[in-house]
C-alpha cells in the first residue's frame, strides 16, 4: 500500500512538474467584416531569433491553439492569402501566466496598385467547402437589397418552385430551413413568407449541406439549409445602418411594386458582455400570374377551361431582435435572445375564366370573373437560452439551447365571383368569406457534448425534445339573400399536435490521412391530426433510426476523397395534413392530406477535391414513400383540385462540379455545374402505374470584378434546364442573370450598391400535365425583375482590440 501511495505521488509530481513548464496559446482569426477566417495559417514565433516553433490551421471558426508551449517569449504571425500579414507583440508564457488567449486578430484586406484597378481579395459568393457549399451573402453586391427568397435563388443546386412555392436541393424536395443552427417548424407557406421578408441586410451566410451528420434533426431528406444572420465579434461600440430601395419592371402587370428596407444592428462587447440588438423595417410588394388551359371529357361532354389569375400583394414588415451574451467564465458563457417580427399585408387575386363546352357537334360558350381580397395580420416571437462550457482547451465542450416559438396569424378573405354567358350577359354570382386564424406553438431543448482525446478520437452525443401545437379555425361563409351561412363543406377547425424525442452518438477517429466518422440518431415521433369539426382523429407513434457514415481519405496535398451516408425523414407538417379546401375558384381548389405518411431517404454521395479549390461529387438518393403534389380531376363536375399524395419510390442520382477560375488579377469566376436524373415510380397512381424518369442539369456561374478608386462589380447566372416532377413536366428552361455594380465612400466606411436581378425576365415557368384524365398547361410569371439601389454604413469601433493576455 505504502508503494502504491508513493507511486501515485511521484506520478501526480510528475505531472505538476510537466504543467508547470509549459501553456497554451490560443485565439482567432478574422476577416475585415469580422468574419471567421477558416484555413488560415498561424505561426507561434521565437521572439529571439523568430524561429519557427509551431504551425497551425484555424478551424471552420477562424480559432486556433497551441498546446504544450514551453516557457518562454514568443510572437504569433497570422496570414491568408488576399490579407496582410498579422504580428502580434511579443508575450511571456511563465509559471504565473501559462497561457495566452489573444483578443480576436481582424486581418486586413490586401490591397495592391496596378495599372487600371486596385485587387481587393474578399470571400468569393460561392464558397464550396469539403462537406457543405457556403453562400456569402454579407459581402455580394448582386444580392444587396434581395430577399433570402431571392439570394437562395443564386445558390448552386437550390431551386425556388414559384408554381407550389416550394424549396428544392439538388431536384429533390423536403429542405430543413435552419435560423442560426435551429430548426425552423413553419409551415411551408408560412415559411416562405418568412424567407420573402428577410433582408439580405440581415444575412452572413447561407450553408448548404446535403449530408448532414447525426447531431442534426433527421428532417429533410433532401438536405439542409441553414441561414447564418450577422452577428458582430469585435470588441467596444459598433454598428451597421443600411436603406434599400428598389422596384420591379414587369410587363402586364401592376404599377405599384416598389419596396424598401432600413436596418440598424448594433453590438456592444467587453470582457464579460456581448450585448447586441437589430430592428428591421420595410415595405414589400409582388406580383404573379397563371395560365392555366385544360380540358375534361365525361359522358359525350367536352369542356375547355382557359383560366387567367393575377394576385398582387404589398405589405409593412417589422422585426426586431435583442439579446446578450455573458461571459461568466473564461470557460462558461451565458446567452439568451428575442426576436419579435410582424407582418401586415393584403393581397388581391384577379382572374378570368372562359368555357367553352361541346356535345354532339354544337358548342356553348359561358365565363366567370373571380375577384378575391385576402388580408393578413401575422406575428411571431422566438425566444431562446442557450449554455456553452468548455472543459479545456482541447475542445471538450458542454451546450445546451432551450426555444420556444409563437405564431398567431390572422387572415380575413372576401370572394366575389360573377358568372356570364357567352354574349357577355351576368347570369349570376357568388359571394363568400373566409376567417383563417392560425396559433402555432413550439417549445424545444436540447444538449450536445463534445468530448476529444488524446487519440484524436472524438466523441459526440445529445439528446433533443421538441414539440410543436398549431390551431387552425377556419370559417367559410356564403352570402344568401343578404345573410350570412355557415358552409359546413368547407369550414374546419383542425389542430394538430407532435412530439419528437431524440437522441444521437456520433464517434470519430483521425488517424494521419484517414478520418473516419460514424453516427446513429434515434427519432420517436407521436402526431395527432384532429379534424374537430369532421370529428376525425389521425393519431401516429413511430420510432426510426437514423445511421451516418463519413469517411475522409487525403491522398496527398493537392487530392482528397469523402465518402457519405446518411439516412433522412420528411415528415408531412400541419398545412399539409389538414383536409381544409384553399379555393383558387368554383372550379379550382387545393386540400390537405390527412393520411400522408413520412418519406424516408438514403443517400449515398462521394465527393473528391483537388487543391481544397475543385469539388466533384457523385450522389444517389432513394426516397421512400415520397411526398409530392398531384393533380386530380373530377370529370363529372369538371373540378380540378390539387392534393399531396406518396409515391411508393423516387430514385435521384446526381453529379456536381465545382471550381474558381482566376481569369486576371482583378476578374475571379467561381462555377458550379450539375446533373441530375430522376426516376418515379408507383404501382397505382390516380388509377394507373407510373414508372417516368428524366435526365435535367443546371448551373451557376459568378464574377467578380475589382476595379480602382474604391469600385467593384459582379454578374451571376443561373440555368434550369426542362426536367420531371412525377406527372410535372416543365417545357422549357428557366435562367436568370444577375448584375450589379458597388463603390466604397465615406473613407470606406459606407458602399453604395446598384443591381438589377433577372434582367431579360428569363425566369418563368411553363409546364404540362397529360396523365390518365388530366391535360393541363401551365404558365407562370413573378415580379422577378428588379433593381436595388442600397446604402450600407458602419460606425463605432471598427478596430479589433490590442492583442493583450486574458487570464
Amino acid at each position: 500500500m505504502k508503494k502504491l501511495l508513493l507511486f501515485t505521488f511521484i506520478v501526480l509530481v510528475g505531472f505538476r512538474s510537466q504543467a508547470q513548464t509549459s501553456g497554451k496559446v490560443k485565439g482567432i482569426i478574422l476577416d475585415d467584416q469580422s468574419e471567421a477566417l477558416p484555413f488560415s495559417n498561424v505561426l507561434l514565433l521565437n521572439t529571439s531569433d523568430s524561429s519557427l516553433v509551431k504551425a497551425a490551421a484555424t478551424d471552420m471558426d477562424g480559432v486556433y491553439t497551441f498546446e504544450e508551449i514551453k516557457f518562454g517569449s514568443y510572437l504569433v504571425k497570422a496570414s491568408m492569402v488576399g490579407f496582410n500579414d498579422f504580428f502580434s507583440p511579443k508575450f511571456q508564457l511563465t509559471e504565473s501566466t501559462p497561457t495566452m488567449e489573444f483578443q480576436p486578430i481582424k486581418l486586413a484586406t490586401q490591397t495592391n496598385e496596378l495599372a487600371e484597378v486596385t485587387v481587393t481579395a474578399k470571400k468569393p459568393f460561392i464558397e464550396q467547402q469539403v462537406d457543405r457549399t457556403v453562400v456569402n451573402v454579407e459581402n455580394s453586391i448582386v444580392s444587396s437589397g434581395n430577399t433570402a427568397l431571392e439570394v437562395l435563388e443564386k445558390a448552386p443546386g437550390v431551386t425556388i418552385d414559384r408554381q407550389n412555392d416550394a424549396l428544392k436541393l439538388k431536384n429533390k424536395n423536403g429542405v430543413l430551413i435552419m435560423i442560426d443552427g435551429r430548426r425552423s417548424y413553419l409551415s411551408n407557406d408560412a415559411l416562405m413568407q418568412m424567407l420573402n421578408n428577410m433582408t439580405s441586410d440581415q444575412i452572413a451566410s447561407i450553408e448548404i449541406i446535403t449530408n448532414p451528420s447525426s447531431k442534426y434533426d433527421a428532417s429533410g431528406n433532401s438536405g439542409i439549409i441553414n441561414i447564418k444572420l450577422k452577428k458582430n465579434k469585435m470588441y467596444g461600440t459598433n454598428g451597421t445602418f443600411s436603406l434599400s430601395v428598389g422596384d420591379t419592371y414587369l410587363p402586364n402587370s401592376t404599377d405599384d411594386l416598389y419596396r424598401g428596407s432600413t436596418n440598424l444592428s448594433l453590438n456592444h462587447r467587453n470582457e464579460k458582455f456581448n450585448i447586441f440588438g437589430n430592428l428591421n423595417a420595410g415595405r414589400n410588394a409582388w406580383y404573379n400570374d397563371n395560365t392555366l388551359m385544360r380540358s375534361t371529357n365525361f359522358e359525350g361532354l367536352r369542356s375547355e377551361f382557359d383560366q387567367v389569375s393575377q394576385r398582387a400583394g404589398k405589405g409593412i414588415y417589422t422585426s426586431a431582435k435583442l439579446g446578450a451574451d455573458f461571459f461568466a467564465t473564461k470557460k462558461t458563457t451565458y446567452g439568451i435572445m428575442l426576436d419579435a417580427n410582424k407582418w401586415d399585408g393584403n393581397m388581391v387575386n384577379l382572374g378570368v375564366t372562359k368555357i367553352l363546352e361541346t356535345k354532339d357537334g354544337i358548342s356553348t360558350s359561358s365565363s366567370l370573373e373571380p375577384f378575391s381580397d385576402l388580408e393578413m395580420d401575422n406575428w411571431n416571437v422566438t425566444a431562446n437560452f442557450n449554455i456553452k462550457h468548455n472543459f479545456n482547451e482541447n475542445g471538450k465542450e458542454f451546450t445546451f439551447d432551450a426555444d420556444y416559438s409563437g405564431f398567431r396569424n390572422y387572415g380575413f378573405q372576401s370572394f366575389n365571383t360573377a358568372f356570364f354567358d357567352g354574349n357577355g350577359q351576368p347570369t349570376s354570382s357568388l359571394i363568400q368569406r373566409n376567417t383563417t386564424p392560425s396559433d402555432i406553438d413550439i417549445l424545444a431543448a436540447k444538449f450536445d457534448f463534445v468530448i476529444p482525446t488524446e487519440s484524436k478520437v472524438k466523441i459526440e452525443f445529445g439528446a433533443k425534445s421538441s414539440f410543436v401545437k398549431t390551431d387552425n379555425n377556419f370559417l367559410f361563409e356564403v352570402q344568401e339573400d343578404g345573410q350570412w351561412l355557415v358552409d359546413d363543406g368547407k369550414t374546419n377547425h383542425f389542430i394538430y399536435k407532435e412530439l419528437v424525442n431524440a437522441a444521437y452518438f456520433n464517434v470519430g477517429k483521425q488517424w494521419d490521412k484517414i478520418g473516419i466518422q460514424t453516427g446513429l440518431r434515434a427519432e420517436h415521433t407521436i402526431s395527432e391530426g384532429n379534424s374537430v369539426t369532421l370529428d376525425q382523429v389521425v393519431p401516429r407513434n413511430y420510432l426510426n433510426l437514423f445511421p451516418t457514415m463519413f469517411l475522409n481519405q487525403k491522398i496527398n496535398d493537392n487530392h482528397a476523397l469523402r465518402y457519405s451516408y446518411s439516412k433522412r425523414i420528411g415528415r408531412p407538417n400541419y398545412q399539409q395534413l389538414n383536409p381544409f379546401l384553399f379555393f383558387l375558384d368554383p372550379y379550382t381548389f387545393e386540400k390537405g392530406n390527412e393520411y400522408l405518411k413520412p418519406q424516408f431517404t438514403d443517400n449515398v454521395e462521394l465527393t473528391y477535391t483537388f487543391k481544397n479549390a475543385v469539388n466533384l461529387s457523385l450522389g444517389y438518393a432513394h426516397t421512400r414513400d415520397n411526398m409530392f403534389d398531384v393533380i386530380e380531376q373530377d370529370d363529372a363536375t369538371r373540378i380540378t383540385f390539387q392534393t399531396e399524395t406518396n409515391l411508393e419510390k423516387v430514385e435521384n442520382y446526381s453529379a456536381n462540379l465545382s471550381f474558381p477560375i482566376p481569369v486576371t488579377k482583378w476578374w475571379n469566376m467561381q462555377n458550379n455545374f450539375s446533373f441530375y436524373y430522376d426516376r418515379f415510380r408507383d404501382s397505382d397512381l390516380s388509377g394507373a402505374p407510373l414508372d417516368e424518369g428524366q435526365a435535367a442539369y443546371n448551373f451557376y456561374t459568378s464574377s467578380t470584378f475589382s476595379l480602382k478608386n474604391g469600385w467593384s462589380a459582379e454578374a451571376n447566372m443561373w440555368y434550369n434546364s426542362p426536367q420531371r416532377l412525377a406527372i410535372i413536366v416543365t417545357n422549357k428552361p428557366q435562367y436568370a442573370v444577375n448584375v450589379g455594380v458597388q463603390k466604397s465612400i465615406l473613407e470606406k466606411k459606407g458602399k453604395l450598391k446598384l443591381n438589377v436581378n433577372d434582367l431579360f425576365l428569363t425566369s418563368f415557368f411553363n409546364g404540362d400535365i397529360n396523365y390518365q384524365n388530366v391535360d393541363l398547361a401551365i404558365t407562370n410569371r413573378w415580379s422577378s425583375r428588379r433593381a436595388t439601389l442600397t446604402f450600407t454604413y458602419n460606425f463605432g469601433n471598427q478596430n479589433v482590440k490590442a492583442s493583450t493576455s486574458s487570464l
